[in-house]
């Protein structure tokens, strides 16, 4: 074998970050102390101490993790090159590895949470490393997994408070450190006692979580939902403004309407009644976005989890609304808003619209409909009074000439968008209102904007708000002509986005200097051309100003490719995967397909979708949703692979990409009928298009063995994955990763299919390659002893199953921890082995300890806690303890109804299972009800 892979920098840098973790640990102003166990927090002292008062000499900390790490990573990259990897592709990823610890090392909230949650580690450094891993060469790719493991592992060994943290090494390291504390050693003991006691009290919890009930997690007490406008400074009282707080607060009407052409202020007058009622403390203040029904039902699907109703993944948002619905017209009465802004067509809101006593929805609209015989109060919302707008002229800029003042509101038809507008433009540029009047009357503008039903306003409107963000822009050129650039990105951003706004964080990212970027935001909030949300969390154009941009700046085609550019980058360096923490890149995916859903309904966005790098976006937004278990809201999207595939062509590689994704989530929502022709289509394109040995043709081929699998057609199953695995040993080589988790497939494909003799020896053939290509002890080879175990079991042979199960459970719980899920997965299958060789009373306890364990680590309502609650009452009441078997059936079946509904496949299952416990224990009335239950 040639020289070792130098680990000098990569040791360098493990240890760089646990120093780091070190000075963050011990460092109060983090508040970190505060929330560390004490021997933790004493530990990560005396590991900062190793890199204090060494003199130049060789830090002690580096030498060990070297010498742990040399071994693991000579076997790894030997056996890489033994595959024909080379030498150079190896030691590429190593310096990738080492660029992404340093670059986490610099991130200090990354530091604290591996501080506080060093178990979470591997989490953290996969997520980390994935743009990383894109730089390496294709045949590396699964050696810097490898190495992201091992790196992985080495932290968690070194870091205090962890599961696999070693006192002993800690004090090897601190022996020959001068400082050394005298009563370091006593310090250290008294760890390895705390660390004892502490994983005693684990146990204790996980015991008391078994036993005691556990609530329903108690729902916000006060919610306030919703990206709003934030009211304008010096917002001007409006006519019927008196009625329509009558309306909400007096007479607590349950429907009200405003309605008015756009730029009226509706928005506006609705904002002024939610802040109201957070001011005055209502418990649900909601602002929807209702421009379209898909925008409605996301938002209402979010509102419904934000409240506390459960969803599974395979329940459609539609259900979890009515649900949500459904709560609020049982409730206690109480006073709760919901604001629909901009409903462009009633049906929008068929059975969307919240009732109950004490719910008042309140909804904006240009359209002008007999409101009344529909059940709704209609408020028109019209101009300004003469006086009003000649006043808000006038104080606005500081010019007292009423004349110029009454020419231009009439100009405008005191529309309240518009006089704004002029207002802050005249201020901004230094205009005496008469020299803006002239030039509001001589402005070559060519065209009027385009009318929409409802809208009745002057052409001068649309040269107002010409102006408005010419005369911005011209400030800007003049003053800080390096921002002119930066003010036209956000313009055609937010132009061509989602109307309800733009995160600002985002909009940061356009520029590498983001405080020139918020610099140019100021200056446009303050000109009136952009708006703020009322949480301070997003950027809004007005719909009119946005309009006025688009139909005039991009009106030809050169620039409107531009902004669609810009538009599109902005989305695509959304990076979810660089995020560490869990609900940051769920919140980030929301935010995406809400992005993309707007861009779908906006008929001025649609063109987005003609720039391919918008269809990858859509294709990575999709797979994201479903990995992280939102696949409802990434079949939101479906109108979305629709229109790329219009724009892009049908067999555009990018359209196949989304229409790979969104079958993906059609699976994961269980909706397999549908996701099985989409795999279709896309395997007959893809190998009509890409060939049939292009990499994206496996995965297709493979998705749909899947697919088929999954509904039990194996017949047509098998010959995929046959066909599969054949193509991949010929051009991959037999010991390829992907070859080897297609022939992982195609034995599990067999063993469902009762042909169990050429299962096990699949298996076995597997178990032994991933056994000397990734090493004993790597998760795929723990998961291939699993399905040789599992075929095994099928087989009749259980003494063979049940031994292969007791070593995986033992390898799991050391390697991965006990309470890993593979652990908890492999802690139940033994269970299995043993009732099914007649072994109840081990079967019980291991099936106790594995509830206890998913309670505790998954959460009471967890699809496989609920597994493992069935199995452990089935074993109940095989060993005829019908009392206890019937009390957790009776849970079962009680937690999938509320979370799945009544006519869920797996909640009638559980009714069927509680139904012949009963019958068992002689409850034969019982029984029947529940059999004659639809």
């Amino acid at each position: 074998m040639a020289d070792p892979l130098s680990l000098a920098v990569l040791s360098a840098s493990i240890a760089g970050l646990l120093m780091r973790g070190a000075a963050v640990a011990v460092d109060p102003s983090w508040g970190s102390a505060a929330s560390l166990p004490s021997d933790a927090l004493n530990a990560w002292r005396s590991l900062r101490r190793l890199q204090q008062g060494r003199g130049g000499q060789e830090n002690p900390l580096e030498a060990s993790i070297k010498s742990r790490l040399q071994k693991q990573v000579d076997d790894a990259s030997e056996r890489y090159e033994l595959a024909g990897v080379s030498r150079s592709a190896l030691a590429g990823a190593v310096t990738e590895m080492e660029v992404a610890l340093k670059e986490l090392s610099g991130d200090d909230a990354a530091v604290l949470e591996a501080v506080r949650f060093p178990d979470n580690f591997a989490t953290y450094l996969r997520r980390r490393t994935a743009g990383r891993r894109q730089n390496i060469e294709a045949a590396a790719e699964s050696f810097f997994d490898d190495l992201t493991r091992i790196v992985a592992d080495e932290f968690i060994y070194r870091a205090p408070g962890s599961r696999a943290f070693d006192i002993a090494a800690l004090k090897q390291l601190l022996a020959g450190q001068e400082q050394l504390l005298a009563g370091q050693e006593q310090l250290l003991e008294g760890q390895a006692e705390t660390h004892g006691l502490l994983g005693a009290m684990a146990t204790d919890i996980k015991e008391i979580h078994s036993v005691i009930p556990q609530s329903r997690p108690a729902s916000p007490t006060r919610i306030r939902f919703g990206s709003r406008p934030r009211i304008a400074a010096g917002f001007v009282k409006r006519e019927g403004q008196d009625e329509l707080f009558d309306a909400v607060f007096t007479h607590t009407e349950p429907r009200t309407v405003l309605t008015g052409m756009r730029g009226s202020g509706k928005t506006q007058l609705a904002a002024t009644v939610a802040t109201r009622c957070e001011e005055e403390g209502w418990p649900l203040v909601t602002w929807i976005n209702a421009a379209s029904r898909k925008e409605l039902i996301a938002d209402l699907y979010e509102l419904a989890l934000r409240t506390g109703i459960n969803a599974s993944k395979d329940v459609p948002p539609e259900t979890i609304i009515q649900r949500f619905l459904d709560q609020l017209r049982s409730a206690e009465a109480a006073d709760r808003l919901f604001i629909f802004d901009n409903v462009e067509n009633l049906d929008d809101l068929r059975d969307l619209t919240p009732e109950g006593s004490g719910v008042r929805a309140l909804i904006t609209t240009t359209r002008h409909l007999d409101w009344g015989s529909l059940g709704w109060l209609p408020l028109t919302v019209g101009v300004f009074e003469r006086d009003q707008s000649i006043n808000l002229l006038c104080e606005r800029t500081g010019d007292n000439h009423r004349n110029a003042a009454d020419q231009i509101a009439e100009a405008l038809g005191d529309l309240p968008v518009a006089v704004s507008q002029a207002a802050a433009t005249a201020k901004w540029g230094g205009y005496a209102l008469s020299d803006y009047l002239g030039r509001l009357s001589n402005h070559p503008l060519e065209s009027s904007i385009s009318r929409l039903e409802g809208d009745d306003y002057p052409d001068a409107v649309g040269v107002a708000l010409f102006m408005a963000y010419e005369q911005a822009l011209e400030q800007i050129r003049s003053k800080h002509p390096q921002q002119e650039r930066i003010a036209i990105s956000l313009l055609d951003s937010l132009s061509l986005l989602a109307a309800s706004g733009v995160p600002t964080h985002w909009l940061l990212g356009l520029d590498d200097d983001s405080d020139t970027v918020r610099d140019t935001l100021s200056f446009l909030k303050r000109s009136s051309i952009l708006q703020e949300s009322a949480d301070g969390g997003k950027t809004i154009i007005h719909r009119l100003q946005g309009q006025v941009y688009r139909e005039t700046y991009l009106n030809n085609q050169k620039k409107f490719c531009e902004a669609r550019t810009r538009a599109t980058k902005l989305l695509i360096e959304i990076d979810v995967d660089r995020l560490e923490n869990f609900e940051q890149q769920r919140q980030k995916t929301r935010n995406l397909i809400e992005q993309i859903g707007a861009v779908t309904s906006q008929g001025y966005s649609r063109p987005l979708f003609s720039d391919p790098d918008f269809a990858v976006l859509l294709a990575t937004t999709l797979w994201n949703a479903t990995d992280l278990g939102m696949p409802q809201l990434a079949l939101t999207l479906t109108d979305s692979v629709t229109r790329a595939g219009d724009l892009l062509g049908p067999h555009h590689p990018h359209t196949l990409a989304s229409r790979n994704n969104l079958a993906i989530a059609y699976r994961a929502a269980g909706r397999l009928d549908e996701a099985i022709p989409l795999y279709q289509q896309n395997l007959e394109d893809r190998t009509r298009i890409l060939g049939p040995h292009h990499p994206s043709t496996f995965a297709s081929r493979h998705n749909l063995a899947s697919a088929y699998q999954a509904t039990g057609r194996l017949d047509e199953a098998i010959p995929l994955y046959q066909h599969t695995l054949e193509d991949l040993t010929h051009i991959l080589g037999p010991n390829h990763p992907h070859t080897l988790i297609t022939r992982n497939n195609l034995a599990n494909v067999y063993r469902e299919a009762g042909r169990l003799d050429e299962a096990i020896t699949l298996h076995k053939q597997n178990l032994k390659d991933r056994t000397h290509i990734l090493g004993p002890n790597h998760p795929d080879t723990l998961g291939s002893r699993n399905n040789l175990a599992s075929a095994y079991q099928a087989a009749g042979r259980l003494n063979e199953a049940i031994t292969l199960h007791k070593q995986n459970l033992k390898d799991r719980t050391h390697i991965l921890g006990p309470n890993h899920p593979d652990t908890l997965g492999s802690r139940n299958n033994l269970a299995c082995a043993y009732r099914e060789a007649g072994r109840l009373d081990e079967a019980i306890t291991l099936y106790e300890q594995a509830l206890t364990d998913h309670a505790y680590v998954l959460g009471l309502h967890h699809p496989s806690t609920l597994t493992s609650r069935h199995n452990l009452a089935s074993a109940y009441q095989a060993a005829g303890r019908l009392d206890e078997a019937i009390a957790l059936f009776e849970q079962n079946l009680e937690d999938h109804t509320r979370i799945l509904g009544p006519h869920h496949p797996n909640t009638l299952t559980s009714r069927n299972n509680l139904a012949n416990a009963y019958l068992a224990a002689g409850r034969s009335e019982e029984a029947k009800k529940l059999f004659g239950t639809p």
